[in-house]
């Protein structure tokens, strides 16, 4: 009984040797996707964050929140006027064609 098991062991460590070029590239390969997928996790929303960012500052955002502003404050003079509500509309429009941060929601 006590020369079967170091043939098993031999067995196992003949094995890992045959198959240790296979198990190390596996391995740089399993790390290597991992850290990918860390840094993609990390960097990709700062990413989306910094080109909102730069998008919110041009000039097309910002005319988007003066008009945003100028439908909110005709709708806080009149409720249930017309103005304030046109004035929406087109601030809304123009947040979803330049992709703007919302501002403010007037209708809800």
């Amino acid at each position: 009984m006590t020369d079967h098991q170091p043939k098993k062991h031999r067995k196992i460590i003949h094995f890992l040797q045959n198959k240790l070029k296979i198990i190390i590239i596996t391995s740089i390969i399993l790390i290597s996707v991992c850290s990918l997928c860390v840094a993609a996790y990390y960097y990709i929303p700062k990413y989306f964050e910094a080109k909102q960012k730069k998008r919110d500052a041009t000039r097309k955002c910002k005319s988007y929140r003066a008009l945003a502003e100028i439908a909110y404050g005709l709708y806080k003079e009149d409720p249930d006027g017309t103005e304030w509500q046109e004035k929406f509309e087109e601030a809304q429009k123009r947040q979803a064609q330049y992709k703007c941060t919302s501002v403010i929601s007037i209708s809800q």
